[in-house]
């Protein structure tokens, strides 16, 4: 359980990190150049409290895969089991999303992309702190 909760806590931070660097910085001018897709700023900013459940979600939920998944062999192993549940998650995200919303097909595939390096990053970390923890 101790390790369980260690993995999530690094899981956590990386993502809502990963998360601000993706959406605040490298996809804000495709963000500016669709307004009329998003809530305005008002609703969004009153509605950014309910990240933090779903990043909890997802950390937790990734923190145990990857303890069950983890063999121990190191980092290209944990970032295969990022690879995978980046595969399965951001494809499924950008492309339903792709489909929903009158996105370009650019931003759905950048969703995919940027968020599967991001699962990698937290499958390779998660793989050095469950290697520091043995």
């Amino acid at each position: 359980m101790k390790k369980t909760i260690i993995l999530a806590s690094v899981a956590i931070v990386l993502t809502g990190a990963l998360e601000t660097l993706i959406n605040q910085v490298l996809l804000n001018g495709i963000y500016q150049s669709l307004t009329t897709v998003w809530r305005p700023s008002a609703d969004l900013a009153a509605m950014a409290p309910i990240f933090l459940p779903i990043y909890l979600v997802f950390s937790g939920a990734f923190a145990i895969l990857f303890q069950r998944a983890y063999k121990g062999t190191g980092l290209i192993e944990g970032a295969s089991i990022g690879l995978v549940v980046g595969l399965i998650a951001k494809f499924w995200y950008g492309y339903t999303n792709f489909i929903v919303l009158p996105i370009p097909h650019t931003l759905a595939f950048l969703w995919f992309f940027y968020g599967t390096l991001e699962c990698i990053v937290v499958g390779a970390v998660s793989a050095i702190v469950a290697d520091k923890m043995k």
